[in-house]
């Protein structure tokens, strides 16, 4: 008799399989699902790295942005602040000039018509004006005097110097008569602002060289000035149209407002 090929009978052959099978299948799929699991974990590290990584960024950026705006403004955070003062431009081209004399007329004292701040040189000048009032400087503001240079001449005309746009206030207190063009080289270049002084019916005060400035316009006849408070202009440019004797002490183009007293017409 030929002995049985599997000693354990069929029991054997049934059983052992189906645990080899089972131990296969379960091995198969779990890689797959461990596997799986393995790439999802990775993933979700990485993500997060990313995330960490873009919060990072962004931190270093907005620290960056308010360094350069302290820097900027020079350590103020206030938008008001910091437009409420102009750093590029250390003159004051619209501020009201202190009250200070700069020459003497009979019964015309001629104050500071610019912030003394933004005054670039005063200068006493002998012009060709027979109806012109001789000035005597005074005061405490440095000045040139053309006159004391040789000259047998009077002062008949005063220059304060000034950046072109400054501001130019009234010299004297009065009253505005009349509001003529300025010609220069036989073009028109601004206005002239001639003022009838409180308490000297007989002279007039001429202020020139003036602009209105944009959106405005030049005085009106009749109107109320007073000295160092009503503006009437600002410095119009003129360092394209001629050369200012008052640049050789000014240092810059010579843009300034000229000033005299001159005799009315109906004096006797």
């Amino acid at each position: 008799m030929v002995p049985p090929r599997f000693p354990g009978g069929p029991s054997q052959f049934g059983h052992a399989p189906a645990e080899v099978v089972s131990l296969a299948m379960s091995t198969q799929s779990g890689q797959p699902h461990s596997a799986q699991r393995a790439w999802r974990n990775h993933q979700r590290r990485k993500r997060n790295r990313r995330a960490g990584l873009s919060v990072a960024i962004s931190a270093v950026i907005v620290a960056f942005i308010v360094v350069v705006l302290f820097w900027i403004t020079g350590g103020t955070s206030s938008p008001t602040s910091s437009s409420s003062t102009s750093p590029s431009s250390p003159l004051p081209v619209n501020a009201r000039p202190q009250h200070e004399l700069l020459a003497q007329a009979p019964l015309v004292p001629i104050a500071l018509p610019i912030d003394a701040k933004a005054v670039t040189a005063v200068v006493f000048r002998s012009i060709p004006d027979p109806a012109a009032v001789e000035l005597t400087p005074t005061g405490p503001l440095h000045h040139y005097d053309e006159g004391s240079n040789g000259s047998a001449l009077p002062d008949l005309e005063l220059d304060v110097g000034a950046a072109a746009g400054t501001v130019a206030y009234s010299p004297v207190d009065g009253q505005v008569i009349a509001v003529t063009f300025n010609i220069v080289q036989g073009q028109v270049q601004g206005y002239r602002v001639v003022i009838a002084p409180q308490g000297a019916p007989d002279v007039a005060v001429s202020v020139t060289h003036l602009v209105a400035p944009p959106g405005t316009h030049a005085p009106s006849v009749g109107q109320a000035v007073i000295a160092g408070t009503t503006p009437i202009g600002r410095v119009i440019d003129l360092s394209t149209v001629e050369t200012q004797d008052i640049s050789q002490f000014s240092g810059d183009a010579g843009n300034h407002v000229a000033i005299e007293v001159q005799r009315v017409a109906n004096s006797s």
